[in-house]
Parts: structure tokens; sequence; C-alpha cells
């Protein structure tokens, strides 16, 4: 159905992208390119130019058990640990429309990681994951309408 390339892609992130922009041209078109343990969001766009299709890792789930969640624009992430969202009262991203930013303040999901709440780690987590998938539906779009330099620019910038 699919090649998937992964294992030890190198000792660095510059090392990974050389063995993925050597192999994934060599793999063809005639089946999807999975990469193994990839999760950040400015990777996925570099990689998705090189010729990957597909994704998978732990990271969204890992960063939000302890208290990280993806955003939109340079930074990529928050701690929501951190003081000063003590007083937030405004979602985890304003330009998100999960179930977690539809209804909880940045304040609320702070308290709930202080007060050592699992009801944190799962509102974090839901982000993160609704995050990913918009990313991932995003890049598709960008793909079908020759948009992914713009697009890509409006997602980590």
């Amino acid at each position: 159905f699919g090649i998937a390339i992964g294992g030890s892609l190198g000792s660095s992130k510059e090392e990974m992208y050389r063995v993925v922009n050597f192999t994934a041209p060599k793999l063809g078109n005639n089946h999807p390119i999975h990469l193994l343990g990839i999760g950040d969001p400015k990777d996925i766009w570099s990689l998705v130019k090189s010729g990957i299709d597909t994704f998978d890792c732990v990271s969204p789930t890992r960063l939000a058990r302890h208290g990280t969640a993806l955003i939109k624009g340079k930074v990529g992430k928050i701690n929501i640990k951190n003081k000063k969202y003590a007083n937030q009262i405004l979602p985890i991203d304003e330009t998100c429309s999960c179930s977690t930013c539809s209804n909880y303040t940045l304040a609320y999901v702070h308290h709930l990681f202080k007060a050592g709440e699992l009801l944190g780690l799962q509102l974090v987590t839901l982000h993160n994951i609704y995050f990913m998938n918009k990313l991932m539906n995003d890049i598709r779009q960008s793909i079908e309408y020759d948009t992914i330099d713009s697009a890509e620019k409006d997602w980590i910038s």
C-alpha cells in the first residue's frame, strides 16, 4: 500500500533531512511515502515538499502531557504551566476552533495543570490532535491549489 522511511535517520536533524531528501525521490510516485517519528509542524511543511505524504509521531500527545500546546505562528508552542497564563482569559489559540479553545481559557487549563487534574492533560491533548489534523488538512488544500509556500508562511510566521 505504501512505503515507510524510519528508524535511525542520522544523529541530527540535518542528517535526517539529508537521508529523507536522498531517499524520497528514489521511491517514485506509485505509493504514498510515510515518515515515522516526525511530528514538528515546521519539519512537516519541509518534508512534504521533499515528497513525504504521511507522518506519525507521539510528539503532540507527549507535549500535551507536559503542558505544552501547539499554536500557529513562529513560536509554535506554549507551556501552559507558565505563570503568565494564570490569568489569561483567552483560548490556547484564538485562531483554533477545537473544543478546548472553544470552551476553556488558558487560565482554566493552567489551573488544571497546577492542581494536578487529569482534565488538563485531556484538554491539551484534544487541542494538539485537532491542531495536527488542521495542519495536515491545510497542507492537502495548499497542494491542491498550488499555494504551499504561502500556506506555510500563514502557519509558521
